[in-house]
């Protein structure tokens, strides 16, 4: 097999872009969910990290303040040490899928609804591209018709 010396320069944008609409086609038809869930959780903190060098906030963000609001936090609390342990706990629970994917699992398995784990990080990574750009492309409209809507939508 011959490989072909093919030079691009892309930016953080159209890496994420390439990264969802590939999750997109693996989950939805060809049920790769753990190459979905992967390419979309690179995606998802592609994106969150554009999202923060603009001062937006992205999805991890938004649930994090939310779960620490309902611990009891108060907005003057926020920075304090036991808040942001707590976030720390909270990103970590939210990643976790995502993280055992990406990086050698000591336990040698893991058990999850695979489907499920892909279809809410593909929808992350969608909320944090919508957030960036203000547009959705046909594939994602697609994905969030089909699965968080339901077919019958």
């Amino acid at each position: 097999m011959r490989v072909d010396e093919i030079e691009e320069t892309l930016s953080n944008l159209e890496i994420a872009h390439r990264q969802i609409e590939r999750a997109i086609v693996l989950f939805l038809d060809e049920r790769d969910y753990v190459s979905a869930l992967t390419l979309a959780g690179a995606a998802e903190e592609i994106l969150g990290k554009l999202l923060n060098k603009e001062g937006k906030e992205h999805w991890l963000d938004s649930i994090s303040k939310g779960a620490l609001r309902a611990l009891g936090f108060r907005k003057k609390e926020l920075q304090t040490q036991e808040a942001l342990k707590a976030k720390k706990e909270i990103a970590n629970i939210a990643n976790r899928h995502k993280n055992t994917f990406k990086h050698y699992n000591s336990d040698g398995t893991i058990t999850l609804l695979v489907d499920v784990a892909a279809a809410e990080m593909i929808d992350r990574a969608i909320s944090n591209y919508f957030d960036l750009t203000q547009r959705e492309t046909g594939a994602m409209g697609k994905f969030k018709e089909l699965i968080i809507w339901g077919e019958n939508a």
